[in-house]
């Protein structure tokens, strides 16, 4: 038992003196595409609003689509937040080269807000998604489970 703990030891010394030696980075992203979507709830009713005084309150879409008979209005925010590892090691004393390893995660969320006109362009249903893990339109013509 003390035989691994010894080589497990002088491992360790090793991979450190060898890391220590090298370059480690570590890197947090945070980008956002699109601006923030506001639900306002009070100012868009179901059966009452038109098309024209949904898109003077919230502005142009993002995406525009037909689903069925009805149009479709999709504001969406996408957030991208990235952490990454970088370790470089330099061999040239001993090879002509450097050796660099890296790592990252990536996690991405989408606010989305949905409003279905039907075709007299009256506001027939909306939704709305904070933070789900893939956009509208993914998850709107997906295949069902």
């Amino acid at each position: 038992m003390a035989f691994r703990t010894n080589s497990l030891l002088v491992s360790i010394i090793v991979l450190a003196n060898v890391l220590l030696s090298g370059c480690v980075t570590y890197q947090i992203s945070k980008y956002v595409e699109g601006d923030v979507v506001n639900v306002p709830n009070e100012e868009l009713e179901v059966g009452k609003t038109t098309l024209e005084e949904a898109l003077s309150i919230l502005g142009a879409p993002d995406k525009v689509a037909k689903v069925g008979v009805e149009n479709l209005l999709l504001y969406e925010r996408e957030l991208l937040y990235r952490n990454r590892i970088k370790v470089g090691i330099p061999l040239s004393e001993i090879i002509r080269g450097n050796l660099s390893a890296s790592a990252y995660g990536t996690l991405v969320r989408y606010d989305s807000l949905a409003l279905f006109f039907n075709t007299e362009d009256i506001l027939s249903h909306k939704t709305f998604a904070e933070g789900s893990s893939y956009p509208y339109l993914r998850t709107l013509f997906s295949a069902q489970q």
